[in-house]
């Protein structure tokens, strides 16, 4: 399977990976299934993990995501998003990508995976010093 969901709500972490060709509509359809699903919680923390990922080039479909990504995805979570990229994107991708992810207050996006998982450590997972 090219793209999915795992929540982990005892972990109190949801990864999403996606790698291989995603067209825009399986990208749309697993990030609706993912906020329809009744363990969602926007409350926790996400990986997403686009490590070999390959993203079409059709500018009409990258609109299409990046209105549902800003017009669903954003209102329902509040927790930080972690987004982890490769070499494997070309430029242009990664471009669209990032300016994507910059539209989104609570996301950052990363091309090492242990620098994502740091991060979210820090952002979600620190303890208050008391």
């Amino acid at each position: 399977m090219p793209c999915g969901y795992h929540i982990s709500i005892d972990d109190g972490l949801i990864t999403v990976t996606g790698s291989g060709h995603v067209s825009v509509l399986q990208a749309i359809a697993l990030g609706q299934a993912l906020l329809a699903d009744t363990e969602f919680d926007g409350r926790v923390p996400q990986l997403v993990d686009l490590r070999g990922l390959v993203l079409p080039q059709a500018l009409r479909e990258t609109e299409q995501f990046r209105e549902f990504v800003l017009g669903y995805f954003q209102p329902a979570v509040s927790a930080s998003v972690a987004v982890v990229v490769d070499d494997s994107l070309d430029t242009r991708s990664t471009a669209a990508l990032y300016h994507l992810i910059c539209s989104l207050h609570q996301a950052e996006l990363f091309d090492r995976y242990e620098h994502a998982l740091r991060w979210l450590l820090q952002h979600e997972f620190k303890a208050p010093v008391q």
